[in-house]
């Protein structure tokens, strides 16, 4: 991680859920990642000042924006954040250019359409200008949303659920998009997401929630080689196996992705292998994704192309294997 720009704690109860969290963030993107009602969103608003907190302090690049102890906070127009809502939250009654300018108003109305314009042009949006918003379509919608985010020029930018939106057709052309776009920026970045894929794409680093707190963070593949905890092997997409012993006890817990699974109709002879059952298929983009259980249960993803060429069938019995090498070892008591 590049040094610290951004230090954050906040802390908010609500009904059913303690949101507590602490982040340290660089000049990077990092993914606060978990599922629905986690927390992510919350988290956020506390960092905008969009809702009040029960305890905290955030600072930026030195300067203390809040802290609940010395009863000090500043102005959510005064913090220097940017922030894309996950609805986008465009006036349908403006045009693409006065959405994007909303937050100059205290600049003329010539500097306005400069700084309008320029950030028009480096998102590649400027054919929209004049466009009404009620007339673009999802990925127009998030980067008028984002233009209208950057163009006050800000030293945090945050973003809630930016591609879950849009449909699937255009989510991967979108998210490469917006990959370049924030990569391109020297600003912490913070991306909520629920998405796997669209966390390891778009994240240097993955904050994993979970019941309002942080429960890991770490690059994709140090999440995935090390899940501090079954939810983050879950969210990552690990499989996790449990070998016992004789007597029912745990003697191995060991995990290894879904891509190395290999399946087959004929018996194998490896030591990491089982017979399962497909219990489900779904194809996600040029994977296709499946479900197995038996006396284990675990995933297998498949190259589209290879699944096409000899395609398994629901409720079919085969055989799921993983080479040794592709095994890795954990504590059999490491994950809650």
């Amino acid at each position: 991680m590049t040094d610290t720009m951004l230090s954050l704690h906040v802390r908010r109860q609500l009904p059913g859920l303690d949101v507590d969290v602490s982040l340290d963030v660089g000049c990077e993107v990092l993914v606060l990642a978990g599922r629905s009602g986690c927390g992510k969103t919350t988290t956020l608003n506390g960092l905008t000042g969009l809702i009040p907190l029960d305890d905290g302090r955030i600072t930026l690049e030195g300067r203390t924006l809040y802290d609940h102890a010395a009863r000090h906070s500043v102005p959510t127009e005064r913090r220097g954040i940017g922030y894309l809502f996950q609805s986008y939250a465009l006036f349908p009654h403006l045009d693409v250019a006065a959405n994007v300018g909303y937050g100059l108003f205290a600049s003329s109305a010539a500097q306005r359409a400069q700084r309008v314009d320029a950030m028009l042009e480096r998102l590649g949006i400027s054919y929209l200008r004049a466009m009404p918003t009620r007339t673009l379509s999802g990925g127009e919608r998030q980067r008028v949303a984002l233009a209208r985010a950057l163009v006050t020029e800000p030293r945090v930018l945050l973003l809630d659920e930016p591609l879950s939106a849009l449909d699937v057709q255009s989510r991967a052309y979108v998210r490469s998009e917006l990959g370049r776009i924030l990569r391109s920026l020297t600003i912490p970045t913070i991306v909520v997401s629920h998405d796997i894929d669209d966390a390891r794409f778009l994240g240097d680093r993955i904050a994993v929630m979970d019941a309002g707190h942080i429960v890991q963070c770490g690059s994709a593949e140090e999440l995935a080689a090390q899940p501090a905890t079954r939810f983050v092997a879950e969210f990552m997409g690990v499989d996790l196996v449990d070998l016992p012993a004789a007597d029912g006890a745990v003697t191995q817990r060991i995990a290894f992705d879904p891509w190395r699974v290999r399946l087959s109709r004929e018996r194998v002879n490896q030591r990491y292998a089982w017979r399962l059952r497909i219990v489900d298929i779904a194809r996600i983009g040029g994977v296709v994704r499946l479900r197995l259980e038996g006396d284990v249960a675990i995933a297998a993803e498949l190259p589209l192309e290879a699944w096409q060429s000899d395609p398994f069938s629901l409720d079919e019995m085969v055989y799921a294997a993983v080479h040794d090498n592709d095994v890795r070892s954990l504590s059999a008591n490491s994950l809650a």
